[in-house]
């Protein structure tokens, strides 16, 4: 499912959003909001498994699925903007997914990337029983699920955006062992082969996060030239959701705009 949001005049710059675990792209109608009013298109991706798109809650069966998954939103949005620059912009376990995509990707199709607080690493550690149980179930049934570890406190320092959070019906806190072990395992990834990403990334994390690592993304920002860091010290996991959201956004657009 993909909701596509226009600016009044046509726009030659179309941001696609990926969104993270357990949520869906209609959470992301304020980013798209103030990109819109700048003149920037939106295109947010809602990922099978999730929110009103098809498939068991919170599994899918591949990291490489999701990726095609970005393929067809990438050609699909590309039939919509024939003309425009797309940026492929991913949130948590969708920056896993950006990252992961960029990694493969050797076209001229995605001009650039946006990545916040991804999903390389978790800031908490799941009891070692429970991810060695999980990485043998991955295999045997994928498909089985159970609750995730997110403290719904974590999202956001603001408490209106834990609450929205919160009463969303379309939000979900399952995921399938098959699901765990494919982000796991991209995120390792994504430490191990950043070099083939040939595009630029912005590449951002709130400081005070505990859900994804942020010293992960740090480091991950000092690996290489083609990332642009940039740390949020007033907030939690969700920055465009939280009290340095209007900094983010004026990041992103003036970012987006120098390309």
């Amino acid at each position: 499912m993909v909701s596509y949001y226009e600016p009044e005049k046509t726009a030659d710059k179309v941001v696609l959003i990926v969104h993270g675990h357990g949520e869906h792209g209609e959470r992301y109608a304020g980013v798209a909001d103030y990109l819109t009013s700048n003149g920037i298109a939106v295109a947010a991706l809602t990922l099978r498994g999730h929110g009103k798109s098809e498939g068991k809650r919170g599994h899918a069966p591949s990291l490489s699925q999701l990726i095609l998954d970005v393929e067809y939103f990438i050609r699909t949005v590309r039939l919509r903007h024939m003309d425009s620059e797309l940026f492929l912009y991913g949130h948590s376990m969708g920056g896993n997914i950006v990252l992961n995509y960029l990694i493969r990707d050797q076209s001229s199709e995605i001009k650039a990337g946006i990545v916040t607080s991804p999903w390389i690493k978790l800031a908490f550690a799941p009891p070692k029983v429970k991810v060695w149980l999980g990485n043998i179930v991955a295999d045997i049934l994928p498909s089985y699920t159970e609750k995730s570890d997110l403290s719904t406190e974590e999202i956001s320092t603001l408490p209106e955006e834990v609450e929205r959070y919160e009463e969303d019906p379309l939000i979900h806190n399952k995921i399938s062992a098959k699901l765990f072990q494919q982000i796991s395992r991209g995120g390792e990834h994504i430490m191990n082969t950043h070099h083939k990403i040939n595009h630029k990334v912005f590449l951002a994390h709130g400081e005070l996060d505990l859900i994804t690592d942020y010293t992960s993304t740090e480091q991950l920002a000092k690996k290489g030239e083609q990332f642009e860091w940039h740390s949020y010290p007033n907030s939690k996991h969700e920055i465009h959701h939280d009290e340095d959201k209007i900094d983010l956004l004026k990041d992103i657009t003036s970012w987006i705009n120098g390309h």
